[in-house]
């Protein structure tokens, strides 16, 4: 019982929640938290003095329904009863809910009437249960049937409600009178202080999703909390933060179950756009596996000129950051209704923070979104609650689904590039540009023509942006070829596993062998060593390849350029990546032609990796028939040379084909957006040519072309 009570579920505020939800699957229009007690001179509650209640109005429960269902664990009868007359789906189905208040107090006091009934009293005390010589029916239990004036015409319930100011001024809010179900626990387990109540009050307000009204989900279901002045304004009831329209991006979308997604986009500059986009698995499946859903994505941006709209609605730029900081996250609900913690302070279950410390350009943070997840139990059925009604289980469904979010996420990172302020450039951008002080050298000049000093200061600066440019730029080069490395390792290790075990097998065998000889098997035995020892060198030789292959990433530092064959770079390219063509099913065309060149291999090989990593990426997330990557080479009537990638993918749309280049530009969902940076760097840099998009060709998807003009002859 202290396990289900005190150990299972997390903290007092999801305890409070489950029970909230417990009055929800009472059919309860109504449901008023009330927590009270003396507060001591740190403005906490004594947890002695302290009790917290939670009442409603809800259908209320009989003593066989006490005693058989909400003191039973895990009782079936919400399996049984899973929608209610008026059309709600019941949330909980494991039947430990009840046992949150147990995390609360240690002094429960429970009174219950259905609307015919006679009220039911509960009393106990948990730490009866503590004792480990009894079993649970050796606790008593003080259960009393018969008035008890709680739900009584102008009983304690009656009066409770009529004192909330929310029902007295509207008379809309009418609560059922004569049933429900008052809980009181006392003897508290927390000091509840503003810091929790202010926890509570934002669990509570983002409990029920912004979208159940709208759907009729609840019949009008409202949470009210009372608590003393002391632990903050939080008294009233309890509704959404007014945050969602000032958003500066949005995003909603409906994902039927094969993945296709219906987007509406609403930008910065108020504009809309509606798109469809077919959204991938995680794994190697060919549809989500986590069955049909809903997004609502609301962004900001977080810079001063950015918040300054915000801050006008709330008061300063310090409550506008306060707020949003209060109610960001992504949450999800199931019919309506929040699974904690996903969305919570602290909570990133998406790993956006990890994920835009990879490309901060573009990528959002976890504080940056308020954002909503819609499921279901009917229509998400492998969307499982954890015995703890916490947190979902870890299963292929869950993978899917946290993968397609991030999908429709990088839809609206792309749009929202475009709006992002960035220094014009002319051509392609690069990752180390110039930084050109000769304005500042000119206007010193004009305003101390003769003071050489701060001229030599310009001077100094310009020289040692140059340097610093520089290194940085060679320290990207290095992890960046770290990096390549790194996608390769797996690949390595795959490739080399099997000729190591055969050279092990094959060497153990043979030195068994040749412990015992007898004279007359000599001739014989020899000659199956001979086989054996060939053996060996073939596998030695499958294992030579490979390192050979990926030698040229490795960070031993360059001779000078030397002469190869590019086509022969392109295969074995093609085979440090055959782990990747396999899972794709993709097809490979390769060059017919040979030209020999001068170059390094690691750089040009760099290039390729980048390009056929991009093709193959996309692949995956296509669900055509047909997978095919063509690489040719040309020369050209210059004397360049040009290395031809092309894919049946989906290709470059038409609105991103001038910013794939940009660094940390990607639509990718988890895409850094360097690779292309990079590539076209190494082209340009070293080989003087240029990275370039054509026009789709015959297999209809994206195509690249490098063209290098240096040490190709």
């Amino acid at each position: 019982m202290n396990i289900l009570g005190r150990e299972l579920i997390s903290s007092d505020t999801v305890a409070l929640a489950e029970l909230v939800k417990n009055s929800y699957d009472a059919g309860a229009s109504l449901v008023l938290v009330r927590i009270s007690g003396e507060v001591d001179a740190d403005g906490a509650i004594i947890p002695d003095t302290g009790s917290i209640s939670v009442l409603d109005d809800g259908h209320g429960m009989d003593k066989e329904r006490i005693v058989s269902t909400w003191l039973e664990p895990a009782t079936s009868f919400r399996n049984k009863h899973n929608a209610l007359q008026n059309g709600r789906r019941v949330l909980g189905e494991k039947g430990v809910g009840r046992f949150a208040a147990a995390k609360v107090g240690d002094i429960l006091d429970l009174t219950s009437k259905t609307a015919d009934g006679e009220e039911v009293r509960l009393g106990l005390d948990w730490r009866a249960f503590d004792d480990d010589s009894k079993y649970l029916e050796d606790i008593e239990l003080d259960l009393l049937v018969g008035n008890t004036g709680v739900f009584a015409q102008d009983g304690e319930a009656e009066r409770t409600w009529h004192e909330q100011s929310e029902i007295r001024n509207d008379p809309r809010i009418q609560p059922a009178l004569g049933q429900g179900t008052l809980i009181e626990m006392g003897n508290l387990h927390s000091r509840w202080n503003p810091a929790l109540a202010t926890g509570l009050h934002r669990a509570l307000s983002r409990l029920v999703s912004p979208f159940a009204d709208e759907r009729g989900v609840g019949d009008g279901f409202k949470i009210i909390l009372e608590v003393p002045d002391d632990l903050g304004p939080h008294s009233g009831a309890v509704t959404s933060a007014d945050l969602l329209q000032q958003s500066h991006y949005s995003l909603s979308a409906e994902v039927a179950a094969d993945g296709l997604a219906t987007v509406l986009l609403t930008l910065k500059d108020q504009s809309e756009r509606e798109l469809e986009r077919n959204l991938t698995p995680s794994g190697d499946g060919e549809t989500l596996r986590c069955g049909p859903f809903e997004v609502f994505l609301h962004v900001w941006d977080r810079d001063a000129d950015s918040m300054s709209s915000l801050a006008e609605h709330f008061g300063g730029k310090k409550l506008a950051r306060d707020a949003l900081d209060a109610a960001s996250g992504v949450s999800i609900y199931r019919d309506e209704f929040r699974v904690l913690p996903y969305g919570e302070m602290g909570d990133d279950w998406l790993s956006l923070d990890a994920r835009r410390v990879q490309n901060p350009t573009m990528r959002l943070s976890n504080n940056q979104i308020v954002g909503y997840v819609l499921i279901g139990r009917d229509a998400n059925p492998d969307l499982i609650d954890q015995s703890n009604r916490e947190r979902l289980v870890e299963t292929p469904a869950l993978a899917d689904l946290r993968e397609a979010v991030k999908q429709l996420l990088s839809i609206i990172e792309t749009e929202r590039w475009k709006f992002r302020p960035r220094q014009p450039k002319k051509g392609r951008s690069s990752l180390f540009d110039p930084i050109d002080l000769e304005p500042l050298r000119e206007a010193v000049s004009e305003l101390a023509p003769h003071d050489d000093r701060i001229q030599g200061l310009v001077d100094k600066a310009q020289s040692d942006f140059d340097e610093q440019l520089k290194h940085a730029g060679e320290a990207l080069s290095r992890y960046h070829r770290l990096a390549t490395l790194g996608k390769l390792t797996d690949m390595v290790v795959h490739e080399l596993a099997q000729p190591i075990f055969a050279i092990r097998q094959t060497a153990s065998l043979s030195i068994a062998k040749l412990e015992d000889i007898p004279s007359e098997d000599q001739n014989d035995i020899l000659e199956d060593i001979d086989a054996s020892f060939s053996r060996v060198k073939d596998q030695a030789d499958i294992a030579n390849t490979v390192v050979r292959r990926i030698e040229p990433f490795g960070g031993r530092q360059r001779g000078r350029p030397s002469n190869h064959v590019v086509e022969d770079a392109i295969r074995d390219t093609i085979d440090l990546l055959s782990t990747q063509i396999s899972a794709a099913k993709a097809k490979i065309d390769l060059p017919a032609t040979t030209h020999q060149v001068t170059m390094d291999r690691g750089e040009f090989q760099e290039i390729l990796i980048n390009l056929l990593d991009n093709s193959l990426y996309w692949l995956n997330k296509s669900k055509a028939a047909s997978k095919n990557i063509s690489v040719s080479v040309e020369r050209n009537d210059d004397g360049s040379l040009s290395i031809i990638v092309e894919d049946s993918g989906p290709g470059v749309s038409d609105e991103h084909r001038d910013l794939i280049f940009q660094p940390y530009f990607s639509t990718k969902a988890d895409g850094v957006g360097l690779g292309l940076a990079i590539a076209g760097e190494i082209v340009e840099d070293y080989y003087g040519g240029n990275l370039e998009l054509l026009p789709p060709g015959l297999l209809g998807g994206a195509k690249f072309r490098a063209t290098l003009k240096k040490r190709v002859n």
